[in-house]
Order: C-alpha cells, then sequence, then structure tokens
C-alpha cells in the first residue's frame, strides 16, 4: 500500500498559508505520497494541484484585522456543533486515509486558537496509524507577550513533532530570531527555503510599469489608496500602474476604489501571473507578507514594502526591515504612510539597480518533500 500524506491547514486573513501549503502538498505528491490538504478557511479561489485532494472544512475566519476572534462563513462565532463537524471529518480522513505523514501548517508556532482540534488530530493519527508528524512553519513567527506561549510551543514540539521544517532561507532569516527556543529543537529542524509554486518568470507586458499589490486583500484597501495619491507626485507618474486589489478585498471598498481611477490605472482582483508581473515591474508596492516577499526575492523585484502591523502583528514588519538592512528592499512602516513619504520611497526604489538574492534558496517545497520522505524512512524502521 502506498505511503498517504495528510496536511492540515487553516488561513485567517490571506491566502499565505494556504498557498505555502499546496505548493508543499504537491512536491509530496510529486515524490510519490497520496497527499489530501485539509482546509479550514475560507475556499480558495484555485484549482487543486496535480495529485492533490483538497477536503473543505467548514470555514473559520478571523473577524477582523485583530485576529482576536474568529466566525464562521456566515459572520458569527462559531459554536460547538461547528466544531464537531469538523473534528468529524477530521477522524474521517484520518482512519480512510491513514495517513503515513502528518503536517500542521503553523502549529504549535501559530494558530493556537485551533490547539483542541489539532491535538485531538493528533492523538487520533497516532492511534490509526503512527504517522511521521510534522510542522511546516513560515521564516518569522509574530511576537508573544507572553514568555510561557513560547514555552508551550517548544514543549509541544518536543513531544509530539519528529519534525520542523522552517520556510526560509537561514542566512537571511534564521529561526532563532523569532523562536527563543530554537536550540531546543534544532536537531530536527530543517531550513527549507522559500517555498514558492514556481519561480517568477518576468512578464514582457509589465515592463515599466509600477505594480501595486495587497495580497489577499483583506485589508489592502489603504495600500492601494496612498499609492493612488503617490503616484502624480512619482517620477513613474507617466508610466502605466497596475493596482491587484486581492479576492478578499470587500466588495465596497473595490466599488470605491473602481469608481475613482485616474487615467494609465488599471484595477483588478487578481492575477494568476502576478509574480512574473511583480518581477519585470519598475517598482512593486506591496505589504510585506511571506509569498510577496519571497516572489519578489526571486524575481529580481525592486520592492516598497509597507509591512501590515496591525493590533501587534509584527511579523511582515521583522520581514521588511531584514530585507531593507541588506538594501534588498525599501520599507515604509504604516505610521509614516503618506503620499509624499511612499512617493520619496518609490523614486528611491526606481534608481536603484535589482537586487541580487541569487545566494538564497527558493526550493523549498521539493527540499520539504525530500527532508519528509528521508525521515519517513527513518521513522518507519
Amino acid at each position: 500500500m502506498a505511503h498517504t500524506a495528510l496536511v492540515w491547514v487553516q488561513h485567517l486573513l490571506g491566502s499565505g498559508h494556504l498557498r505555502r501549503a499546496l505548493s508543499l502538498a504537491e512536491a509530496l505528491a510529486a515524490s510519490g505520497l497520496g497527499t489530501t490538504v485539509a482546509t479550514g478557511g475560507p475556499p480558495m479561489p484555485w484549482p487543486a494541484p496535480p495529485g492533490v485532494d483538497i477536503v473543505q472544512l467548514p470555514a473559520a475566519r478571523a473577524a477582523d484585522d485583530r485576529f482576536a476572534s474568529l466566525v464562521d462563513d456566515s459572520g458569527h462565532p462559531p459554536g460547538d456543533e461547528f466544531w464537531r463537524a469538523r473534528a468529524g471529518m477530521l477522524r474521517d480522513l484520518v482512519e480512510r486515509r491513514r495517513p503515513a505523514v502528518l503536517v500542521t501548517e503553523m502549529y504549535p508556532f501559530g494558530r493556537r486558537a485551533f490547539r483542541h482540534e489539532v491535538m485531538a488530530l493528533l492523538d487520533h493519527a497516532a492511534a490509526v496509524s503512527r504517522p511521521l508528524v510534522v510542522s511546516s512553519v513560515r521564516d518569522v513567527l509574530v511576537d508573544k507577550v507572553r514568555a510561557d506561549r513560547w514555552q508551550e510551543m517548544r514543549d509541544i514540539a518536543v513531544r509530539r513533532f519528529e519534525l520542523v521544517l522552517v520556510h526560509g532561507d537561514e542566512r537571511l532569516f534564521p529561526f532563532a530570531r523569532t523562536f527563543p527556543h530554537a536550540a531546543a529543537i534544532a536537531e530536527r529542524t530543517v531550513h527549507t527555503g522559500f517555498v514558492l509554486g514556481a519561480m517568477p518568470r518576468p512578464a514582457a507586458e509589465a515592463r515599466g510599469c509600477v505594480v501595486v499589490s495587497a495580497g489577499g486583500g483583506a485589508v489592502g484597501r489603504g495600500l492601494i489608496e496612498a499609492a493612488l495619491a503617490a503616484r502624480p507626485l512619482t517620477a513613474l507618474a507617466d508610466r502605466p500602474w497596475l493596482l491587484v486589489a486581492g479576492a478578499n478585498l470587500p466588495q465596497a471598498d473595490w466599488d470605491a476604489l473602481a469608481t475613482a481611477l485616474p487615467a494609465g490605472v488599471s484595477l483588478v482582483r487578481h492575477r494568476h501571473d502576478l509574480p512574473d508581473l511583480i518581477a519585470a515591474a519598475e517598482v512593486s508596492i506591496s505589504q510585506a507578507g511571506y509569498n510577496t516577499v519571497a516572489e519578489g526575492l526571486a524575481g529580481g523585484a525592486r520592492m516598497v514594502l509597507v509591512p501590515f502591523d496591525a493590533a501587534g502583528q509584527d511579523e511582515q514588519r521583522l520581514r521588511a526591515s531584514r530585507l531593507a538592512e541588506l538594501g534588498l528592499a525599501e520599507m515604509l512602516t504604516t505610521d509614516r504612510l503618506a503620499p509624499e513619504t511612499l512617493a520619496a520611497a518609490i523614486d528611491r526604489t526606481a534608481e536603484k539597480p535589482r537586487p541580487d538574492a541569487s545566494a538564497f534558496r527558493f526550493d523549498g517545497a521539493g527540499r520539504s518533500a525530500a527532508a519528509i520522505l528521508a525521515r519517513l524512512r527513518h521513522h518507519a524502521t
């Protein structure tokens, strides 16, 4: 019987976690593992990767950009029936697929609100198929005010996880930089390099353009409005500008932006080739989410990064700050975001040579799959 893998992923606001999990799942499937992704966020707008089955759990998302509470797809707080339905689907998946590999995306280094669900999943899988348990985690963690939260992550990782895949390049951002107990799990940690769906190929249509992208779009209106206000103040005001608002931009925000577009500016919700557009653009203006930064670095993009930092979310700020420190991007924090400051950052960026990120690894999906298969052989003996 062929080995199977089960990937649990929960995205709350943007789509970055889901995209990374799908890239990893595709690599696992290509390596010969029958792979299923159980996703608990809003339904994804893309087709499933080749060889990957998608199981949609009852969807939960963040109520707002503070991440303080969850809501279901009707906008109400999830009740007991909601959680029972999700738990039942996960138990059924384990019993039917009997996974040899179980991957949790972010947990235990995030997604604490789902800890009861994930721990029940781990317990049930241990009883049914004794899988290799793997944590798939991005390069940068959000800071925790309470020290016991860090200790809790460490203890769960030590007790329950055999492999921790950190999807970043250690030369750029070692895990220890944002996880204070990294030494305790060093022997089971692998820095895989960045996980990309594909390496960007600069798109000819975007040469000379300015591309403004808002990630998933749920909190992107402010960035797009700031870029529109900055445009006439820049040396690139006569170039074509493309605004990519994101699938999750609220309809009211979309309507407000669409009715006030100046000549020379295009607005779309989604471009499947966005990484290729960013790679070719004269300047890319975006937040500093994992996927946008990884794709921008891989494509040699000139980037102005305005990191999302609401409610103490410092992950994007830390990532953008490190790139700025290395001269790989320009950073502008939201407290300094104004038409004049953004225009100045755009002009400075346009005058710089394209950054060289060739020293970093961008083959994280394949390296993750290889690490899992290597550990699985040891796990099975």
